[in-house]
């Protein structure tokens, strides 16, 4: 079994090689793409198998002493799950040659791709790297940005008068504005359309056509175009809409708009499907194997985790936990990063166990679904017996001056004192559209803590209470 895993693990690092060179190249040709959208797939799942099971001989056991083995554990009907409960049976290996015999022909098949690969140029001057790259880059949507490259560099057919509409639908943080605005900054895009604006909820209300006011957010705008060029517009609905409401802004943007103009727009609800032209683009969370592999590029960052051997089931065992949040890999990714240290890890790994069993028990939620539905979670701090309640989690733009000094990861795992209700930076987004993310929280004694927006007479008991 053993030898299996070497040669998967030779195999993935050829495999690595390539992707990593084409990541860094600006490849237009869209059976390329495909293609190596197959590679990035095949080499997520293979890296997360062969993690999956060397995490099993390392220090598997020296976090369950820690109880919490169970608080992280997937559902059984999860097929991430499933591998993982899977090692020490005979499916493993039948996972292992599978993963082999995909890479082996992927291999053999991937020496024109190659080839053709040195024909386009690379994106970025200086030396590349892969956790570079994660602050450059949206991870894991090439797919998904060349299907919004194509429907914009598609041309009107003769007589053709309708402004075409592209529906984005995607749960909250899956990445939809992030998207769009990686591929608004493109620089075929800028030279396509005169203005690239941004519209949102608000418009709705109005229906403001002023597209140099202030109710519009314009990303970009060529001087030199004429009124009447091409614009591109980005409609961002939070909240489901009716198609009347939709109808009847639709009809005010396209008689105000010239010939070639587009239409994006992005909301929750697949409701929005029946507005667009086109057929829909439908995002979803990341599978666990691409999210793994990401966790791992920015928690170690240029630090080689095969010489980490003892770090690298911590972290999967903290990445199987996130159910595919960014926000959450970069917060605990980036504190992880700073101090390398394996008691550290297993510490942090024993608090998040923590506060996963303490709001899953009182709400019957998950830690991440109770974040994304904005609703308060309880946090016990690293370094008392304090909690830090989350009463409130919202974004504000980069650029916004009121961003708060002290962040989320002071308060969770440092010794910084707050008085009463305190705003503290959660993350800062590196990439487009550059998102602040703040929390609204406060310290609370574990003797008795109210819950808010429910029953004020409720309390909550700390977890070492239960």
């Amino acid at each position: 079994m053993e030898e299996k895993l070497q040669t998967l693990q030779w195999l993935l690092l050829r495999v690595r090689i390539i992707v990593e060179e084409a990541e860094g190249r600006h490849i237009a040709n869209q059976a390329m793409i495909y293609q190596l959208s197959i590679l990035r797939k095949e080499m997520y799942r293979g890296y997360y198998i062969l993690d999956s099971f060397r995490s099993q001989g390392h220090g598997e056991d020296k976090t369950e002493d820690l109880g919490v083995s169970h608080t992280f554990s997937l559902s059984k009907f999860n097929p991430a799950k499933r591998l993982f409960l899977s090692f020490g049976d005979t499916n493993v290996e039948k996972e292992v040659e599978r993963v082999l015999n995909n890479l082996n022909i992927i291999i053999v098949d991937v020496s024109e791709f190659v080839t053709f690969l040195k024909n386009y140029p690379p994106l970025y001057r200086q030396p590349y790297s892969m956790h570079l790259f994660l602050d450059r880059c949206m991870f894991g949507r090439q797919m998904e940005f060349a299907r919004i490259m194509n429907f914009l560099m598609q041309t009107e057919p003769p007589g053709r008068e309708s402004v075409q509409v592209l529906p984005i639908v995607g749960p909250i943080h899956v990445g939809k504005s992030t998207l769009v605005s990686h591929v608004c900054s493109h620089e075929r895009v800028r030279s396509l359309f005169s203005q690239i604006v941004w519209a949102g909820e608000d418009n709705l209300a109005n229906q403001s056509l002023n597209f140099k006011g202030n109710v519009h957010v314009s990303k970009h705008r060529d001087s030199v175009s004429s009124e009447k060029a091409a614009m591109l517009i980005i409609i961002e609905l939070s909240e489901d809409n009716d198609e009347a409401t939709w109808r009847n802004l639709y009809l005010a943007y396209a008689d105000h708009i010239s010939t070639g103009s587009k239409i994006i727009i992005t909301n929750r609800s697949s409701k929005i499907v029946e507005f667009g032209t086109t057929q829909p683009l439908v995002l979803s969370y990341l599978n666990p194997e691409a999210f793994w592999y990401f966790f791992k590029v920015l928690t170690f960052g240029s630090a080689d985790p095969e010489l980490q051997p003892e770090l690298v089931p911590i972290a999967m065992k903290l990445s199987m936990g996130m159910n595919q949040c960014f926000i959450a890999a970069n917060m605990i990714g980036g504190l992880l990063q700073s101090n390398l240290n394996v008691q550290f890890w297993r510490r942090a790994v024993k608090f998040a166990g923590l506060h996963v069993q303490a709001n899953t028990f009182r709400f019957g939620e998950s830690l991440n679904a109770l974040l994304r539905r904005n609703r308060p979670v309880y946090l016990q701090r690293m370094t008392s017996n304090d909690y830090c309640v989350i009463l409130d989690n919202y974004e504000t733009n980069f650029d916004d001056k009121e961003v708060p000094k002290i962040t989320f990861l002071d308060v969770l795992y440092g010794s910084v004192e707050c008085l009463g209700r305190t705003e503290v930076l959660a993350w800062r987004s590196r990439i487009p559209p550059y998102r602040n993310h703040i929390c609204s929280c406060e310290i609370q004694k574990p003797q008795s803590m109210a819950i808010p927006r429910t029953d004020p007479k409720t309390t909550v008991t700390p977890p070492y209470l239960l």
